[in-house]
């Protein structure tokens, strides 16, 4: 398998993903998110999630991995907007990486493939929120263009996030910046 493959995700990821994103959660958000969080947001609820996101997609809605060496190493969903904050642009949904590959292009492969997903679906933005405290992610998508269009609060399943709704409105120089 050639390294850094990026494919659709199967059903069959979904425990695999499922490990993915409870370490590159905790890398991100264990100093940061109320431990009871910490304690509930386990393996086994985001294997239950992920499993049943697979199993039922939705419309203008997909998830891509990049896997090297049969391992899966960064996965991604984009999807139509779920906030009212983004408007009319498409949403990247997801983007989580194996946290010792932080910084080695991985998480801006992804965007990049997220990108030519949405502007294939027709959305001429795009846009996304972080957690407010998560600095690193924060300096990432500034990095990328990302340009603030305001706040709102993450009812999430257990933690009351803030979040920062970021946008970026020219996806032809977005996808130029990400090449």
């Amino acid at each position: 398998m050639p390294p850094n493959l990026i494919r659709d995700a199967a059903l069959a990821d979904a425990p695999a993903i499922a490990g993915l994103h409870l370490r590159s959660w905790l890398a991100a958000y264990e100093a940061i998110a109320p431990a009871e969080a910490v304690r509930v947001l386990t393996e086994d609820v985001r294997r239950e999630r992920w499993t049943a996101m697979l199993a039922a997609p939705k419309p203008r809605w997909v998830c891509r991995i990049v896997e090297a060496e049969g391992v899966i190493r960064a996965v991604g969903v984009a999807c139509a907007p779920s906030e009212a904050l983004f408007g009319e642009r498409g949403e990247v949904r997801h983007l989580y990486v194996e946290p010792d590959l932080r910084r080695a292009g991985l998480g801006r492969r992804m965007m990049a493939e997220l990108t030519g997903v949405i502007a294939g679906w027709g959305y001429a933005g795009l846009a996304l929120s972080v957690v407010a405290e998560n600095a690193p992610a924060r300096a990432f998508y500034a990095a990328l263009g990302g340009r603030e269009i305001g706040r709102f609060t993450d009812p999430g399943p257990v933690w009351k996030s803030q979040n920062i709704g970021l946008a970026w409105d020219d996806l032809p120089a977005l996808r130029t910046r990400l090449a």
